[in-house]
């Protein structure tokens, strides 16, 4: 088995590596806690190291990422990339489940102070909700959505104070919206949706958590005021 390479951060830390340090303890933490596969090769760190600057290089695709600049050592060896195949890059999705990540994401919200949106904030914690359907293969057959195609529906729940995603929930095509809206009601916040959202039922569950709405309606909506 293969040792976790030691990132020593004394010795001239690269851009790279001052971006990292936030999550970096967690990570650490996180890759010891882990139980290794008997012929592992390739660490959760260095998959998670690997991950970030893919998605902050703009680098168009994973494959080019992998197959060109880490292969022809076109990037700094003070980045501490390791160099992986293709095929073991896309096990570890498969690896390393996707909880490890939102408990990092999770960290960082408690240890960084994101920057509000005073004018927002004046109208309390606003959380815009939406979901959006992601084609899969036909072989991914927990995504159930029409006879002959299959699809993800991500659910996202997006607060506008701080302009960040606060939950993501990821069902099959066919997963029901308000019910995910249902899962992510918290005290005090005002939801905001479009009319796909509309039910009365919904209203009274979101009234009963003591959380606000603005919702688009049906123009043909019936209605008493009060």
């Amino acid at each position: 088995m293969m040792e976790s390479p030691k990132f020593d951060y004394q010795e001239k830390p690269s851009v790279f590596d001052k971006f990292m340090e936030p999550v970096q303890p967690i990570i650490e933490k996180q890759n010891q806690e882990l139980t290794p596969h008997h012929l592992e090769k390739f660490s959760y760190q260095e998959f998670f190291r690997l991950l970030v600057f893919y998605f902050v290089s703009d680098i168009p695709s994973i494959a080019l990422f992998i197959n060109t600049y880490l292969k022809k050592d076109l990037l700094s060896p003070a980045l501490k990339l390791r160099k992986v195949a293709r095929s073991t890059f896309n096990d570890a999705f498969e690896r390393f489940s996707s909880d490890l990540f939102q408990a990092v994401f999770i960290h960082l919200l408690k240890i960084l102070s994101l920057q509000a949106i005073p004018e927002l904030a004046a109208l309390g914690i606003l959380y815009c909700i939406d979901g959006s359907l992601f084609p899969m293969l036909s072989s991914v057959l927990w995504a159930e959505y029409k006879k002959n195609c299959r699809a993800a529906k991500m659910h996202l729940c997006f607060e506008l104070n701080r302009m960040i995603p606060v939950n993501i929930i990821v069902g099959t095509g066919n997963s029901n919206e308000r019910d995910a809206l249902r899962q992510m009601l918290v005290l005090g916040v005002t939801f905001i949706a479009d009319r796909g959202y509309m039910c009365f039922q919904l209203f009274h569950d979101i009234l009963q958590a003591q959380a606000h709405l603005v919702f688009r309606v049906k123009s043909n909506l019936v209605y008493t005021v009060q």
